[in-house]
């Protein structure tokens, strides 16, 4: 740490012909140095890092870590297309599928640890790296524009439209719902769905996107949670999560119209939760029992409760006026516009609770907890390194050297 190469990291990084040839050691090698001991001890490197407003060189990183993950993602693409090939295989999909999943059963490609945690440290550390991520223009054509219309699913083929953050939070909802239940990876997807959406309410930004893919998916974690209670309740604090995703359909219900793209987005939102009203009821009825019971869920059970009130406020307002409508009109089963009709109809006579706070979090910090994680990866990053080190080869020693004497 006494002689810094900090330096001539970022010379590779801004000099497109080092930067093809050396770039992806550099940015390991600098994600390596960032994690050095830092929690025992102050490390110049995260210090360094936090201050870098080169654009050219914050480009280079980020052109650097998009390649490597563009190339994971190919090679996901050709094991999942080796693993759907063939009559057999496609109907073992398709059982496998009616289970819930286990950890293994997951399509297996080595996960790039070391330009993940360089992706991390730089958006963590760097408040430029994303602005620049995110105003280049890659160099490389690896994204191409579909000619037909957007899919209504929210899972992006790769090598068309590159999915949002929205559209990857769902994926990891749909995907992970399974025995072994990664509890703290569900909380952190949460956060980052809240965060967004406070910046869009903030920002006033009306971002074009399928709400309804986030609501269903929210619903149906729901009825994860429910359905498992027993088996998630001896690990987990599932109310913590309920709560948190209760909360995301209070900062819609108080707050979409100033982020929803239309009107008829909110009326959507409104229809959604009239249509799985069953599953809301459901979770009341579980919060509210274990409530009102002397057991160690019953305050976090309460919380849980005392948030639904709008929810079941609008369950309760609408479906009375709908099946009035409906025996009114002598349908037996109302299409989506029809119910919408009522819904827009009966606005003016709902009411609903001011709740405090929906739009509050905390700013994300490394927690102590994880250091142990973090630890972990770093050793592992490093025992990667030394097994493909090419020690027939000083190019890269004499490069660092190189870039180390310019002023």
């Amino acid at each position: 740490m006494i002689n810094s190469i900090f330096e001539a990291i970022l010379q590779i990084l801004s000099h497109p012909p080092s930067r093809r040839e050396h770039g992806y050691d550099a940015v390991v090698l600098l994600a390596l140095l960032v994690n050095y001991r830092k929690y025992e001890s102050v490390n110049p490197y995260i210090v360094k890092l936090s201050i870098v407003d080169d654009e050219a060189t914050l480009n280079g990183m980020g052109l650097v870590i998009a390649q490597a993950l563009s190339e994971y993602n190919r090679q996901y693409k050709d094991k999942e297309e080796e693993h759907q090939s063939g009559f057999f295989s496609a109907l073992t999909n398709m059982v496998g599928s009616m289970f819930i999943a286990d950890a293994h059963e997951k399509i297996s490609v080595q996960t790039n640890e070391a330009i993940l945690l360089a992706l991390y440290e730089a958006v963590h550390l760097n408040r430029n790296f994303i602005t620049v991520l995110a105003q280049s223009h890659p160099e490389m054509g690896l994204v191409t524009t579909p000619v037909s219309p957007a899919p209504t699913t929210p899972v992006t083929p790769l090598g068309t439209t590159p999915p949002s953050s929205d559209d990857l939070m769902v994926e990891f909802i749909v995907t992970h719902m399974m025995k072994e239940f990664p509890m703290d990876l569900y909380i952190r997807c949460i956060q980052v769905v809240h965060k967004l959406l406070c910046y869009q309410k903030k920002c006033r930004v009306r971002l074009h996107y399928t709400w309804r893919e986030l609501w269903s998916a929210l619903i149906n974690l729901l009825k994860f949670l429910m359905s498992n209670e027993t088996v998630l309740l001896a690990k987990h604090n599932i109310f913590t999560l309920a709560l948190m995703i209760v909360n995301l359909f209070n900062m819609f219900i108080t707050y979409g119209d100033t982020f929803l793209p239309t009107p008829s987005s909110y009326d959507e939102l409104y229809y959604e939760i009239i249509r799985m009203h069953q599953s809301f009821d459901n979770l009341y009825s579980m919060v509210l029992r274990l409530s009102t019971n002397a057991g160690q869920w019953k305050e976090a059970a309460s919380k849980v409760t005392h948030a639904l009130v709008n929810i079941r406020a609008i369950i309760n307002h609408f479906n009375p006026k709908i099946e009035s409508y409906a025996a009114v009109n002598h349908i037996s089963q109302l299409s989506e516009e029809q119910v919408l009709e009522v819904v827009r109809a009966n606005y003016d006579t709902l009411t609903l609770k001011l709740q405090d706070g929906l739009d509050q979090y905390e700013r994300y910090s490394e927690q102590h907890k994880e250091a142990a994680f973090f630890k972990e990866l770093v050793r592992s990053i490093s025992t990667n390194v030394r097994r493909n080190l090419a020690f027939h080869t000083l190019s890269q020693e004499v490069l660092l050297k190189e870039f180390s004497t310019i002023s």
